[in-house]
């Protein structure tokens, strides 16, 4: 089932399993997953002046499968992937947007191994996309 991502591969969907295994119950949500792999921003603020915010350190294999995934997701033709890269590339870093396909990759496959469904492009284009498709 995790090989219907785009940019899932098999080797990618055995390092997933074999680091999240099969339960789902250890996770409550897809943000705590994400904190766990390494995902989730940090963010570091002192006298209300927010300063970087770079991914958090995590699970290293999980992470560099993932990243592998999102590299391999963004040059597929699924628009949900190349959307979301061109949107955060425009803005300056093509790796922050490389990342922030792999954090995509990582709910859906939470989202898939949760309520034991496959992936949709529809479904990943998320509401905004949903809205403009139907429009034009």
């Amino acid at each position: 089932m995790l090989q219907s991502i785009p940019g899932v591969s098999k080797e990618v969907s055995v390092v997933v399993l074999g680091e999240i295994g099969p339960n789902d119950e250890v996770f409550k949500t897809a943000g705590h997953l994400a904190s766990w792999t390494g995902f989730s921003p940090g963010s570091y603020e002192s006298a209300g002046k927010s300063k970087s915010s770079h991914i958090t350190h995590g699970n290293k294999y999980l992470k560099s499968a993932l990243v592998i995934a999102g590299c391999i997701a963004v040059q597929s033709k699924d628009s949900a992937f190349s959307h979301l890269y061109h949107r955060i590339s425009n803005r300056g870093s093509m790796m922050k947007a490389i990342i922030a396909c792999a954090h995509k990759i990582l709910r859906i496959i939470y989202k898939i191994e949760s309520a034991h469904v496959f992936y949709e492009t529809i479904i990943a284009l998320g509401l905004r996309q949903q809205n403009k498709c139907q429009t034009i």
